[in-house]
This record gives structure tokens, C-alpha cells and sequence, in this order.
């Protein structure tokens, strides 16, 4: 059997005292801190920027970032200078054992390491992205943003794929472990920004929004369930009360509003012309109505096929890119906040903002009048 050389043995024996206690390679640009434990510069440059600024060994306070470290960088060079120049030196006969026998077994574990390294590289990056969007979201506080997120891209919040990493196991002293934990860290970290903006609000759902016949129109039909309604095109033969709507072919919904947050969605394919909105339990719903803030309206119309308006003190014109076929409705009671999206195309339509909430609010409907075979779909309450 060939023998190793002097030099490589050597080179051999002091290696496991060059190796980075973080990586377990040997060291690139060695940094040598305060407590004088040594590490890779950039494995370092990690540790501190998402674990700690202790050192990963003994826990010492690390005050200041240290300087590559010249003498130890000097010598892990001429080890790898004398390791290689012995290897290539090295020809035995073809019967004879190589000198390394643990050679490819060694070649196998580092490429599964690796591969583990650059899927963990790959892991960290996306939860960097996700963190970061996340933690701007919760600072701006935005109800909006918050909405789009939670609501509109439910996906972000489904950690089903996410891999566990603790359970990730090489049988190999080859270690990696400021890795694994930078990406549980990171993954901690996801979780309390996604709890965080959870607990901007107690939303958990979509409202179960039901109409209320006692308010409607007569020219108006509900479904037996109450989710949908439409204009039938004349009166039906129901006695009119007093919170009834007698000129206006609108409708409220059952449910009442005086505090908290509140999301609900309205199917609107194939309308020319309809109301979604809020309004006061006391606001009038007798003769001609001004749907304005003032008169307790907050109400996005529809009309004439591609017009749409926020019904403010001044009716304002909204231009939108597409038509919605589902509009989302947003209530804050507190901050005083109505917001409508385009739930398919994932858009923010308008807000009404600063409202004086002061009384209670329930959904307000109105599916307008049908003209002959136009506007002869209901609106539907989705659950």
C-alpha cells in the first residue's frame, strides 16, 4: 500500500484544527474574535445578522466586527497548498489502495451537504422576501394592504409546504447548524409577523351577511336563503312598514355593525347598474334619498354598464382597469374605515375614510332596475 507522505500527513492532522466551528469547512477569510474563537468571515457575518452577536461557541458579547485575520489565513493557504501538491504527486499502481479510503465516501457526504446547503440558501432567501413584506405591511398598519394580504393572497399565510428543517439529518460530523437555525429563526420570525398582522383584527372569515325582507323594496325578490336578490320588474303584493324602502329598489342586510372589523363578498357578474354599501340603522328610507356620508349612506354605485362612482358629498367618478365580478366590502368601525376591492383581480377599488361612525351600519343593496333582458341577473351574497 503507498504511503502517505510527511507534509500530508501533517496537512492532515492540523486540518481539524483550521476548520470553521460553523460551517466545518476550512476557513475562508478566518476572522478571529474578542473571546479568540475563530470563524469563517461571511458564516460569522450570518450568525450575527440573523441569530445573535454572541459567539457561537462560548456566548461571549461580540462588540465589534473583527478583521480578517492574516496569520490564519496565511496557514490555511499552505495547507491547502501542501494537500494539493501531495495528492497530485501521488500515483500509485493500479492494484495498489489509495491513500484516502474514506476518499469517496467523503466526496458523497459533501455533495449531499451541499445540496442540502444550497435548498437551506434557497429557503433562507424566500423567508428574507416574506419577512420583509410582512414587517413593512405591519408598520404602515394599512387596513388595505393588510386586507390584500390576509384576504386576497391566502396563500401567504398556508405554511403546509413549508419544509421542517429540524428534522433534517446528515449521518455526517459535516455540520451546518448556523444554517438550520438562521432558517428556523427565520421561520419564527414569519410566524410572529404573520400572528402580528392577524392581530390587527379579529377577522377570521368572511361576515355571513343575510337580507332582510322587512327592509326590501316590493319591487324586489330574495331567495329563500336570503344571499340573493334581484329586480322582478313590478311590484309584489307585500304591506309596506316603516323600515321599509318605498321609492328606492334597495334592501339592508340582517346584520349589525357597531364595532370591530368586518369583511364580506358580493357576486356582480353579468349587472349593468347596482349599490353595495353601508348605512345607519336610522338613515331614511322613505321617498327620493341622497346616498351620501351626511345622510348615513356610504355606497359605491354602478351604472350604466361601465360607470362607476363613490357616492361622497360630491358623486365621484371612478375609473376602473376591468369590470369586478365580486366586490369585497372592508369595515373598521373604529378607525372610521369602508373599503372596496375587486376580489378577482385583487385590487383596491376605493375607500371611504374618517367616516363618523356613530350608530349601528348593515350592508346596503341595491340591484337596480332590470330593463328588459339587461340587468336581469341577481346580486349574490357570497358565504
Amino acid at each position: 500500500m503507498a504511503s502517505i507522505s510527511e507534509p500530508l500527513r501533517e496537512s492532515f492532522s492540523m486540518e481539524k484544527h483550521l476548520c470553521c466551528p460553523i460551517c466545518m469547512e476550512a476557513f475562508k477569510k478566518p476572522v478571529t474574535i474578542s473571546c479568540g474563537h475563530s470563524f469563517c468571515q461571511g458564516c460569522l457575518k450570518l450568525h450575527f445578522k440573523y441569530l445573535s452577536t454572541m459567539c457561537p461557541l462560548c456566548k461571549t458579547h461580540v462588540n465589534k466586527t473583527p478583521e480578517v485575520n492574516i496569520v490564519l489565513r496565511d496557514i490555511v493557504e499552505h495547507m491547502q497548498a501542501v494537500q494539493a501538491a501531495e495528492q497530485n504527486r501521488y500515483t500509485g499502481a493500479p492494484e495498489e489502495v489509495p491513500c484516502d479510503p474514506l476518499k469517496k465516501r467523503r466526496h458523497l457526504l459533501k455533495k449531499e451537504a451541499k445540496e442540502l446547503k444550497d435548498e437551506l440558501d434557497s429557503e433562507i432567501n424566500k423567508l428574507q422576501v416574506a419577512v420583509s413584506e410582512l414587517e413593512n405591511i405591519s408598520a404602515l398598519d394599512d387596513h388595505i394592504l393588510f386586507l390584500q394580504v390576509i384576504f386576497l393572497y391566502p396563500s401567504l399565510t398556508n405554511q403546509d409546504d413549508m419544509k421542517d428543517w429540524t428534522k433534517v439529518e446528515l449521518n455526517t460530523s459535516l455540520s451546518f447548524g448556523s444554517m438550520r437555525k438562521t432558517t428556523e429563526a427565520l421561520i419564527e420570525k414569519f410566524q410572529q409577523e404573520l400572528d402580528r398582522l392577524s392581530s390587527i383584527g379579529d377577522l377570521d372569515s368572511t361576515e355571513d351577511v343575510k337580507l332582510d325582507p322587512s327592509t326590501a323594496h316590493k319591487r324586489l325578490v330574495l331567495s329563500e336563503d336570503g344571499k340573493e336578490v334581484l329586480d322582478s320588474g313590478e311590484d309584489q303584493e307585500i304591506s309596506d312598514s316603516p323600515g321599509r324602502f318605498d321609492l328606492f329598489g334597495s334592501v339592508l342586510g340582517l346584520n349589525a355593525f357597531s364595532s370591530g372589523r368586518s369583511y364580506w363578498e358580493v357576486e356582480v357578474s353579468n349587472k349593468t347598474g347596482w349599490d353595495l354599501g353601508v348605512t345607519t340603522g336610522g338613515a331614511s328610507r322613505k321617498g327620493k334619498l341622497t346616498l351620501s356620508p351626511e345622510k348615513g349612506y356610504w355606497v359605491l354605485v354602478h351604472y350604466e354598464e361601465e360607470k362607476y362612482a363613490a357616492m361622497t358629498a360630491m358623486p365621484l367618478s371612478l375609473f376602473l382597469k376591468e369590470k369586478p365580478t365580486k366586490v369585497g366590502l372592508f369595515v373598521d368601525y373604529e378607525e372610521g374605515l369602508l373599503s372596496f376591492y375587486d376580489v378577482r383581480a385583487q385590487s383596491h377599488i376605493y375607500s371611504f375614510t374618517e367616516c363618523s361612525f356613530k350608530e349601528e351600519l348593515y350592508p346596503y343593496f341595491s340591484p337596480h332596475v332590470r330593463v328588459e333582458e339587461k340587468n336581469n341577473q341577481p346580486l349574490f351574497i357570497c358565504s
